[in-house]
């Protein structure tokens, strides 16, 4: 355990100091490990340690600056306290990011036995530091998901879930003819973030239909203030598995849109592989009343999953967004070139339009209209953007 006069209390002591404030301290807890001491031996538990503890220093320095502490605390538990005084809301932001730092294959572990678990705890200046430790340490054990639900509510209400949108352009003439939504995250603390840390921890929570309807509601509620010169543009609005395995979800959406005052079918509803073939029928009852309604389909990401190619001619869809990992070497990739057209043939086929993603250069844009792509986005124009910046995005 922890003593009074360990590095990490010392640490902690002067960065409060510095800041004249409670710092925010994280705690990592690797379990399943006298599993693999009995099946494996001691020696490769202490070197699944020192590698989970090499991993720490590096996401640690990195993230939190050269100077970070990594100690660890007792068994298979470490502490981090970052080399700046932080808040609790800020670490437990980096939480999901140090999951990911963490899920690699290990050696002596390759089929990821180990669990880990992560927990942010505020140490406050007016409590004993080691005592307070030793009490983070012992909740550790406690499911992540209520955390990451009061993270997802918390944004939620406080109204940091904003909408950016990426610009859409035909092949042909250039013209911007639409806009993808993308959730970003306005945190108190950190920023503008992207939607990864937020749609992880909702999916971890189980509140993904709660974050994709507040996300639906803010797009809408800004297309229908959108001046003259943006009322022609199709918007893009993703929906999950989570979405579509709610028999109730096409009436809900249906009823936004109108309480909204849109046009239905200036709307792309934009689905991944994987939340099609979740439940193939619940998707296709879902997607036909929405398609009635008058919103177009969309599969984003096409080419990464594990499409059956039956079910894309039965569903009820009107785009194939192609996987910027296909669009991003067009330029050189002969491989690349022929699964793109296998793509824009297959479309072609089955009477759907193309969409390219991840378009970066002048040399893409050209293979594009050489192989009959219908629409495109990409940096090469723009990224995603604030609503207020697209109509000067329409001339350019």
């Amino acid at each position: 355990m922890i003593d009074s006069d360990a590095a990490s209390v010392r640490q902690i002591e002067l960065l409060q100091k510095r800041a004249d404030a409670d710092i925010g301290v994280i705690l990592v807890q690797v379990d399943q490990l006298a599993r693999i001491n009995t099946s494996a031996g001691p020696e490769t538990g202490d070197a699944l340690l020192e590698e989970v503890a090499r991993r720490l220093e590096s996401f640690a320095g990195d993230e939190f600056g050269q100077g970070s502490l990594v100690e660890r605390i007792g068994g298979p538990r470490f502490l981090i306290v970052p080399a700046t005084a932080l808040s609790l809301g800020a670490l437990r932001v980096q939480e999901r990011a140090l999951h990911v730092a963490l899920a690699e294959p290990m050696v002596g572990d390759p089929n990821g036995r180990l669990a880990i678990r992560i927990g942010a705890s505020l140490i406050t200046r007016d409590e004993d530091i080691a005592a307070q430790l030793r009490i983070a340490s012992d909740q550790l054990g406690r499911p992540a998901s209520a955390r990451d639900g009061a993270m997802v509510q918390a944004a939620l209400s406080h109204n940091e879930v904003i909408i950016y949108y990426q610009p859409q352009y035909d092949v042909a003439t250039g013209e911007m003819t639409g806009v993808e939504a993308l959730l970003r995250w306005q945190h108190p603390e950190l920023g503008l973030l992207g939607a990864g840390p937020l749609v992880t921890a909702a999916r971890a929570a189980r509140l993904e239909r709660e974050l994709t309807e507040h996300a639906h509601r803010v797009a809408l509620g800004e297309m229908a203030g959108w001046p003259p010169a943006l009322a022609k543009l199709r918007v893009s609005l993703n929906i999950t598995a989570a979405d579509l395995g709610d028999p109730e979800f096409a009436d809900r959406f249906a009823m936004m849109v109108k309480w909204a005052g849109v046009d239905a079918d200036r709307i792309t509803l934009e689905l991944t592989e994987q939340a099609m073939l979740s439940d193939p029928a619940s998707a296709a009852a879902q997607l036909a009343q929405l398609r009635a309604l008058g919103c177009a389909i969309a599969i984003d990401d096409f080419g990464t999953g594990y499409s059956s190619l039956s079910l894309l001619a039965r569903l009820p869809i009107d785009y194939l967004k192609i996987d910027s990992g296909f669009t991003r070497s067009l330029d050189g990739s002969d491989r690349d070139r022929i699964v793109v057209r296998a793509i824009v043939d297959l479309a072609r086929a089955l009477g759907l339009l193309v969409v390219a993603e991840g378009i970066e250069k002048e040399q893409q844009l050209g293979r594009l209209k050489e192989l009959g792509v219908a629409t495109w986005q990409g940096f090469l124009k723009s990224g995603p953007v604030p609503a207020d910046q697209l109509p000067g995005l329409l001339s350019a």
